[in-house]
């Protein structure tokens, strides 16, 4: 089945079941784009498609099970996307493995694969197949979401945050290997998030986190989601290769160091 007579920019954005990446596919939906989420779970996909469609009616919202970690996977939701919209305006990269726990002395072979796999590898390939699609159309926007533990190490996150330096390599290969098909690409890099996780997180603990950032405050997922819309759109039609970071201050700012790190 194909959409019909539907003139409206589509998107696709990766991990957009919660968080950044949900708030993100809400951006685009109010934007007046057509809007396809990913998620490791067809089933969290489908549910987060549903809600934002019902808040959004003009917009076509597709829920697809797409764990990054999976090629022929990645290609078949591109093939499927391809196939019913016909078309394919925006990449979000956002999808990822957050490694904790893991640092020089602890991690494993199969642990650190799967941060790989998930992260590093599941963006190229993310986004070799939206390139695939906006190098016919001779027109289109990757934006990447890195992290800033690319920029800034903390312990028990080495692979990860090895992971994210490569999106940032990736990221400016893309921009000057695409820039001639009209194809744009870009890194927002975001720290100090709220998510999910915080919610256990008691008021002493959260104060605590407040007080390593300049800004004095989290980023909210919709902070994150307006600099990937910025990115993505016509109003930064001449960036392309660059970064965007987004968080409270925290890559500006050397934190305390903590020496008993191996010991929490």
């Amino acid at each position: 089945m194909k959409a019909k007579n539907d003139v409206r920019p589509v998107a696709i954005i990766t991990g957009a079941a919660r968080n950044t990446g949900y708030a993100t596919a809400e951006r685009f939906a109010g934007e007046g784009y057509n809007v396809c989420i990913t998620s490791r779970s067809g089933e969290d996909a489908r549910k987060a498609a549903s809600e934002i469609a019902a808040s959004y009616p003009g917009a076509i919202v597709k829920g697809y099970e797409m764990p990054t970690t999976d090629i022929e996977k990645i290609r078949d939701v591109f093939r499927q996307l391809k196939s019913y919209f016909g078309r394919l305006d925006v990449l979000v990269a956002n999808a990822t493995a957050t490694g904790y726990a893991q640092n020089i002395l602890n991690t494993d072979p199969e642990d650190f694969d799967f941060v790989m796999s998930s992260n590093t590898r599941g963006y190229f390939f993310c986004c070799q197949e939206a390139a695939k699609i906006m190098v016919e159309q001779k027109k289109g926007s990757i934006v990447l979401v890195g992290s800033v533990h690319s920029l800034r190490p903390l312990p028990n996150r080495i692979v990860y945050a090895a992971s994210k330096s490569a999106i940032d390599s990736f990221n400016r290969s893309i921009a000057v290997e695409l820039g001639k098909y009209g194809i744009r690409c870009n890194c927002v890099i975001p720290g100090a998030i709220w998510n999910h996780r915080w919610i256990g997180l008691t008021e002493n603990e959260i104060a605590a986190k407040r007080d390593n950032w300049p800004v004095g405050r989290e980023s909210q997922p919709e902070d994150v989601a307006n600099a990937i819309y910025f990115l993505a759109s016509d109003q930064a039609s001449t960036i392309t290769g660059t970064n965007l970071v987004v968080d409270s201050g925290v890559s500006a700012n050397l934190l305390k160091y903590d020496k008993n790190w191996d010991k929490e």
